[in-house]
């Protein structure tokens, strides 16, 4: 059996083994393991239609992520009237959230798809497609200005893409720890401002739902958030070297 099949086979382990917790921590584990199967079939020329039921349930578990994501960072601040009247909000939508996310996976349960044994998939390709990711990447870095969350999304979007690419590659051939681990500590950094944005957008909509005035925190959160933009704009250097690094791209 191959690197890459093993690794496939570990995922999916790893995944059922808490396809029915719904913590925090359990589906922010199932998004990745997720994320990280789906460039492996993609280099068996499947996609992730492929995986039953793997849309609905990636799609479900994103909208109880956010809301957790929102009640975790609304936990470190000292709570206004208001913001406790949005996180009994929230903790209502988590809960009924988490019934569903339970039903659905008693319900049904994610079938993957086999890969034939003693194939791998080529390394040359693979190596192709992650040069074309990362030139994709800077492209989209280099054609705008950042100037707000909106472009810093576009740049994880990419950036994700060509993460998730590089791991598969690392199944092929020795890629240095250290390497992978510069990728993912940029991804928790993209991740932050992006929990931001979905935190600031959940509170606007709340307010303007209900007529609060929740102005002084929206400008604290968007404040902390600008000054997370400003500190990855201008280490974009170190970040673009950081990605041409790990495929040895010049």
């Amino acid at each position: 059996m191959t690197t890459v099949i093993k690794k496939y086979k570990l995922l999916i382990e790893q995944y059922h083994g808490i396809e029915r917790d719904a913590t925090e921590k359990e589906i922010h584990d199932k998004r990745v393991t997720l994320r990280r199967i789906f460039p492996i079939l993609n280099a068996y020329k499947m996609d992730f239609s492929s995986v039953k039921n793997g849309k609905k349930s990636f799609k479900l578990f994103g909208k109880l992520r956010d809301i957790q994501v929102q009640l975790l960072k609304l936990g470190t601040i000292e709570p206004t009237p208001e913001i406790l009247e949005y996180m009994a909000y929230l903790k209502t939508s988590e809960l009924k959230l988490k019934q569903k996310v339970r039903r659905f996976s008693e319900k049904k349960e994610l079938a993957f798809p086999m890969i034939k044994k003693n194939s791998n998939p080529n390394k040359s390709k693979v190596l192709n497609k992650a040069d074309k990711s990362l030139r994709k990447l800077i492209t989209r870095i280099r054609s705008n200005s950042i100037d707000d969350a909106r472009d810093i999304h576009k740049i994880r979007i990419e950036f994700k893409k060509f993460r998730y690419v590089v791991e598969v590659l690392s199944y092929l051939e020795k890629i240095e720890e250290t390497k992978l681990e510069n990728l993912k500590l940029y991804q928790d950094k993209l991740g932050e401002i992006q929990d931001y944005t979905v935190l600031i957008d959940g509170m606007t909509r709340y307010a303007r739902k209900r007529n609060l005035d929740e102005e002084t925190t929206l400008e604290q959160f968007e404040r902390d958030q600008d000054l997370l933009i400003v500190n990855f704009e201008n280490g974009i250097e170190e970040f673009i070297g950081a990605c041409r690094e790990v495929v040895g791209m010049n």
